[in-house]
């Protein structure tokens, strides 16, 4: 796939972040196209083994002196993970590093979450939240991204080629303007803003797909709370089953970019 390409893609996630899935998916195609070529060398490396994943993080944040963004989807983090990260976030946070991270909302619920979070914004750190978005990401000072492997939940792939990492970095920040700062959560007791986007978020993917556990896993919730959630849809909309709420959902205005200017314009719930 020519650098053309990977620029109408772009574009395409600008203009249209609801495509950002098919975008990324045009990425991992051209990610196994490098992989399959020589001449790219070391430029994109398949990494096997979480210890090896954890070596080569390590040394390149060590080496990191400018900016670093990670998205991290599939809802809160487990607090082992965020004990082994804090320090090293903490070493980058103190040399200046301009750190931006993303979670998916239901992070917010996470009492590990709310204290890591809590320590890297006190240190300069930035954390916002969405309702869904792509892939786990990390790109250090826009030179050197990571991203997992579809294939093996314990290999990532490490990227050095230029284009695909700023394909990468522009992606993240397009999508970091639609985010909304995770400040909110300690100034509310209430995340009625925030579960309203997530019901908006089921809304939508009501319409595209049955299984309640696909939906779950996109948003990073369990399977009994996306069924909560719908319950509470169907009961607001006085639907009768599933086919009539997807009915009264796609009449209701609920999904229309209107319904969720709120929450984009004012980040507080």
């Amino acid at each position: 796939m020519s650098l053309a390409t990977l620029e109408e893609e772009a574009h395409a996630v600008q203009m249209k972040l609801g495509e950002i899935r098919s975008g990324l998916a045009q990425l991992r195609a051209v990610r196994e196209a490098l992989g399959k070529s020589s001449e790219h060398g070391d430029e994109v490396c398949r990494v096997t083994g979480l210890h090896e994943i954890n070596a080569l993080l390590t040394a390149a944040a060590s080496d990191c002196r400018d900016s670093l963004a990670t998205a991290q989807p599939r809802g809160p983090r487990r607090p082992e993970v965020l004990e082994q990260a804090l320090p090293r976030d903490v070493a980058m946070l103190e040399r200046g590093v301009r750190m931006r991270t993303l979670y998916q909302h239901t992070a917010r619920f996470s009492a590990p979450t709310q204290a890591y979070v809590e320590k890297v914004t006190a240190l300069g750190g930035e954390v916002r939240t969405l309702a869904e978005f792509f892939e786990r990401l990390i790109v250090f000072d826009r030179t050197v991204a990571f991203i997992p492997d579809p294939d093996d939940q314990h290999a990532a792939v490490m990227i050095r080629n230029p284009a695909v990492v700023q394909f990468l970095i522009g992606a993240f920040d397009r999508v970091w303007l639609t985010a909304l700062p995770f400040s909110s959560a300690y100034e509310s007791r209430t995340e009625d803003g925030i579960v309203s986007a997530i019901q908006r978020s089921i809304a939508r993917l009501l319409l595209h797909e049955e299984k309640d556990a696909a939906i779950a896993r996109r948003l990073g919730i369990s399977e009994r709370n996306c069924r909560r959630h719908i319950a509470k849809l169907m009961q607001q909309l006085d639907a009768r089953n599933r086919t009539h709420l997807g009915y009264l959902l796609a009449s209701s205005g609920m999904l229309t970019p209107e319904a969720g200017a709120d929450d984009e314009t004012d980040p507080t719930p």
